[in-house]
């Protein structure tokens, strides 16, 4: 591979020319040039595969930023994770030069760091060699190469200012600020290419950069047979991890790729203090001993199989050498890292779970919607079944987890375990802990009128009532996530009324919505955005669609809306939304980008309630 050196002026121009890098977006075709001054690294050899291009766009309308590398496409996420903040047009609509938004977030994909100290007014954005500094109220800036410091100067109008977000608290306790940047100037001033797509009113700029420490991540690795993901999702099972352990020709190399795997689950880098760990979404590879190294901080969460993934996957291996202990002769000192950070975790579940009973999406920090009781993605029902594994000897319908944490129960009740003794964690605590978890799930099934319908996504933690997520995740009632809680009543032994009645009424009710005569399609179209579209068409179709949202009445006028626009004839109606955050009883108005990403319709969820009231019912004998 070619060696370029590290110069950042270089790389503005020669190295992009050099590699043909001419970069498109907004339908048009611009040079990624950099303002950068010779660094201090000059001498540094680095590879020419080792630049990075980077896009990030901040719209008008959208409480979002948008980010894509190379070619490739745009991925949204809130300008500032978890509040549903828009950006600020100083000289009205549609003038980007009058663009105020939150950066923080954004510019961390491109490596670059915002410090920004409300009590103070100060503002550091460091990257790639600049530091740029800002003021509250101020209309100049200076920007140091590291060699040379230049002031540059912005219109008054959009001048740097702090917002203090409603109800927000920062890390440390007091009132949360946003701070907002004048998106244009900011991102010139740090070498970048910035266009205004008026088509979409989002403001879209490229940056060109070599990796720097800040970016260098964990190897990624599909085929490792350990892996961050592979833990969040479940992949690893009890048969399957003890089939390897006990292969005659590989076991004890198994073993010990086994532990070193759980070693660096609980290692402290990965592991956060507080005993959770935060979601990686990708196939972090455990056994690379750059793991522990590079795996950045994130917070505790429960969000997409963290924390409770890891909690099982952590049982798993404790169970094993508990049940087959000449397999772990000379592993010693690594199963007692293990269980310690096991006992960890489940103290975690004991401080995460808030007053009304329920679990957030976060804890113990978290801002916006990362702060309510998450159903969504299964995270509390995913909770609740760990929980109850911890204190249940079996399942009504499915033991497989009880039976992966039978060791842990064992060693609730001697109390001979230091490290579980001095973390408070007794039978009782985790009693309390399923009984108070339990009563939110029969409370939040949702009531309309006389009829017990399923759960939502979301509910606020201070009223336990049901509540929005992300933008295009309205306060609804969701098939999917109901399915899952009805998996953890199922499987509770000798269930009570309440119980009996919870499940009955959510399988009564899923029969009566869902609608027939239409089918998804998707559109390939070059010419738009994302290359394709879905659209939600009639075409007489006899399968039946449930939509991933329902209303919270029967009229539409929680939302706005009229009940005689509704697709279907049930009493009770689908909703879509797209990150403006508008309901729409139509999937095919707007949303563009949100009907390619997300899945606003399901298929099977009266027939999947069906067979699990079945399997229920045959469990209880009647």
């Amino acid at each position: 591979m070619k060696n370029t050196k590290k110069s950042l002026a270089v790389l503005g121009i020669c190295t992009t020319m050099a590699i043909g890098a001419l970069v498109g977006f907004s339908g048009k075709l611009f040079p990624v040039t950099q303002a950068y001054a010779d660094s201090p690294v000059d001498a540094q050899a680095v590879q020419v595969s080792d630049l990075v291009i980077k896009f990030l766009g901040v719209p008008e309308y959208e409480p979002n930023r948008y980010t894509k590398s190379n070619g490739g496409k745009w991925a949204p996420e809130e300008l500032e994770k978890g509040l549903l903040i828009k950006a600020e047009m100083k000289l009205g609509e549609g003038n980007p030069d009058g663009m105020m938004a939150p950066l923080k977030c954004a510019f961390a994909d491109i490596t670059a760091t915002v410090n920004a100290v409300q009590a103070t007014g100060k503002i550091e954005i460091t990257y790639n060699g600049l530091t740029l500094d800002m003021e509250q109220g101020k209309n100049f800036a200076t920007l140091n190469d590291g060699k040379t410091t230049t002031t540059l100067t912005m219109d008054a109008v959009v001048t740097p200012y702090f917002k203090a977000i409603d109800g927000e608290k920062s890390e440390d306790g007091g009132q949360y600020y946003a701070c907002y940047l004048p998106v244009k100037f900011t991102a010139e001033a740090l070498g970048g290419t910035v266009v205004w797509n008026e088509q979409v009113h989002r403001m879209e700029m490229a940056f060109a950069f070599y990796y720097s420490d800040a970016a260098v991540t964990p190897v990624i690795n599909g085929s490792s047979a350990y892996t961050t993901v592979g833990m969040e999702t479940g992949a690893y099972t009890y048969s399957g991890l003890s089939s390897k352990i006990k292969d005659t020709t590989a076991g004890a190399a198994n073993t010990s790729a086994l532990l070193k795997a759980a070693v660096n689950v609980v290692n402290p880098r990965y592991q956060n203090d507080d005993g959770g760990w935060g979601k990686t979404n990708t196939a972090y590879d455990l056994l690379n001993d750059t793991f522990t190294t590079l795996v950045g901080h994130a917070y505790s969460t429960f969000d997409n199989g963290s924390t409770h993934g890891h909690i099982k996957f952590l049982s798993k291996v404790i169970r094993l050498s508990k049940e087959n202990p000449s397999l772990f002769v000379g592993h010693e000192a690594e199963l007692a890292t293990v269980e310690k950070g096991f006992w960890k975790a489940v103290k975690y579940l004991i401080d995460a779970q808030n007053p009304t009973g329920g679990f957030p999406q976060y804890y113990p920090y978290g801002v916006g919607y990362f702060k309510n009781i998450t159903f969504n993605d299964n995270a509390m029902p995913n909770v609740m079944a760990v929980v109850y594994a911890l204190t249940n000897d079996s399942g009504l319908t499915d033991s497989t987890l009880c039976d992966d944490f039978a060791w842990a129960r064992a060693e609730i009740v001697a109390q001979t375990n230091p490290d579980l003794v001095t973390l408070g964690i007794t039978n009782a605590s985790l009693k309390a802990l399923w009984d108070s978890g339990l009563k939110f799930i029969l409370d939040a099934q949702v009531k309309i009128g006389a009829v017990t319908t399923g759960w939502s996504q979301q509910y606020d933690a201070i009223t336990g009532k049901p509540t929005g997520g992300r933008a295009f995740e309205l306060p609804s009632i969701s098939p999917s996530e109901s399915e899952a809680v009805l998996k953890v009543l199922i499987n509770i032994q000798n269930p009570t009324t309440e119980i009996r009645n919870s499940v009955q009424s959510y399988v009564n009710w899923i029969q009566t919505v869902g609608f027939t005569g239409y089918n998804i399609y998707v559109v390939k179209d070059r010419t738009r955005e994302l290359a394709s579209d879905k659209l939600l068409i009639p075409d007489g179709s006899t399968t039946k669609l449930f939509g991933r949202f329902y209303g919270l009445d029967t009229t539409g006028a929680y939302y706005g809306l009229k009940a005689s626009d509704k697709i279907t004839t049930s009493d009770f109606y689908e909703i879509f939304s797209g990150r403006d955050g508008i309901a729409s009883f139509t999937l095919n108005n707007g949303m563009s980008e949100r009907r390619v990403g997300y899945s606003f319709t399901l298929k099977g969820c009266d027939t999947n309630a069906t067979t699990l009231l079945t399997k229920w019912k045959k469990a209880l004998g009647e």
